[in-house]
């Protein structure tokens, strides 16, 4: 970038300096004045002639011919003088507005590259390599927050950095911060670009996540990114859990195969299929019918350990793959019933067509939140994550019990 800025800056000089090439150099004499020099010189000939004339024939003294002949000579030097004189006033106007017009032109050019150029760009393509040097380079995942969060408070016009931040911080359920940092990427990317859409449905996503059901925030969030891009993964994604809750199985068939196309390769496609093959059996069969494989679980608090007095508080209770972040499964109870017994089951997928027979493992964990919402805060309760082995576990079958015991405060 130092190269670009250098190069704008010599142009600009050079522009400049034609300019005031033109103000320092001296002006031509015109053809004008040289023809009316002439006929001076020529008419002081003439009478010079006849002035001699005039002596050699005693019609006048010497002492009047020299007289006579310094006059004419003082006016013949003013004369020519007068000729060869630039006129100052005119000159003087006319050089500063060369001067003008040459300190004019460098801060017009870079008033206008900022106000109408690519500079935002560019400051943002520089901002990313910076980013992807600092992903690159991070060790954990708690160091890259900490890198990106002092990177974004010295240059924070890096839509992509913020992203990263976003996804980093949903990694670690700071589910507020991920929102915040979704907002500030999207204060930042261009206005229509397809980055824009992405964001749109990123971030309607992590608000579905913080708020955990279908309001007007969330579905606010979702028309943003479906009025950007019809075929956003993420909205049309939540746009089919929110038909297949409402058992408008069709509908959520429809979304889920049309964000299908872009969905990849990975998890998120299989998840999809999984979702359109679940609401297309729901079509034909009652769903309370079949709920799939379960996983009993026991949730109490540890001796001595006592509950938030607070109205809002909500017991999570979650399961999620050891290397991801984010629950594939999460149920909220009522903290003041503990000691509870649950019986975990895919209807408590996050994603629809998630079941807990395609796993192997799962992290089984509870957290009881003093704000109601998710996302671990000072103040919460949690307790162990416990590693829990899902396959073979089978539909209507007793499963052993798993006991999560609550028993920290976080500070």
């Amino acid at each position: 970038m130092t190269e670009l800025w250098a190069a704008i800056a010599l142009l600009l000089c050079l522009t400049s300096g034609f300019v005031l090439w033109a103000w320092w150099r001296p002006l031509p004499i015109s053809a004008a004045s040289n023809n009316r020099n002439d006929a001076v010189v020529e008419l002081y000939r003439v009478k010079q002639s006849e002035l001699e004339h005039e002596l050699a024939s005693a019609q006048i003294n010497r002492s009047d011919y020299d007289q006579a002949l310094a006059e004419m000579q003082r006016t013949l030097l003013l004369e020519t003088s007068a000729s060869l004189t630039p006129k100052s006033s005119s000159n003087h106007a006319g050089g500063l507005l060369l001067l003008l017009v040459a300190l004019v032109i460098p801060v017009a050019g870079l008033l206008t590259y900022t106000q109408l150029g690519a500079y935002g760009s560019l400051e943002q393509n520089v901002n990313l390599k910076n980013t992807r040097s600092l992903a690159a380079s991070a060790p954990s995942v708690t160091a890259l927050i900490s890198s990106l969060e002092d990177e974004l408070k010295q240059h924070p016009n890096n839509p992509e950095g913020w992203y990263l931040l976003a996804n980093s911080y949903m990694q670690l359920e700071q589910t507020l911060k991920g929102i915040g940092a979704f907002e500030q990427a999207l204060s930042y990317v261009q206005i229509g670009s397809q980055q824009q859409a992405a964001l749109l449905g990123q971030y309607a996503q992590a608000v579905f996540f913080n708020e955990g059901e279908f309001n007007s925030r969330v579905n606010q969030a979702i028309g943003a990114a479906i009025a950007q891009d019809p075929k956003d993964v993420s909205a049309l994604s939540l746009l089919g859990i929110q038909a297949f809750e409402s058992q408008r199985y069709d509908a959520a068939i429809q979304f889920w195969q049309r964000a299908l196309p872009r969905a990849g390769e990975g998890q998120g496609k299989a998840s999809l299929q999984a979702g359109i093959a679940s609401a297309q059996k729901m079509l034909n069969k009652d769903p309370s019918q079949d709920l799939g494989a379960s996983l009993p679980i026991k949730v109490s608090l540890a001796n001595g350990l006592a509950l938030p007095a607070s109205p809002q508080a909500v017991l999570f209770v979650y399961a999620r793959e050891s290397d991801q972040g984010m629950p594939l499964f999460a149920t909220k109870l009522n903290p003041r019933e503990l000691p509870l017994d649950m019986l975990l089951t895919d209807s408590m997928a996050l994603q629809e067509g998630t079941r807990l027979a395609d796993y192997k493992t799962l992290n089984i964990s509870a957290h009881v939140a003093i704000a109601g919402v998710p996302g671990q805060k000072s103040g919460d309760l949690v307790g162990q994550v416990l590693a829990v082995v899902i396959d073979g576990i089978e539909t209507s079958t007793e499963n052993e019990t798993v006991y999560l015991t609550i028993d920290q405060i976080l500070k």
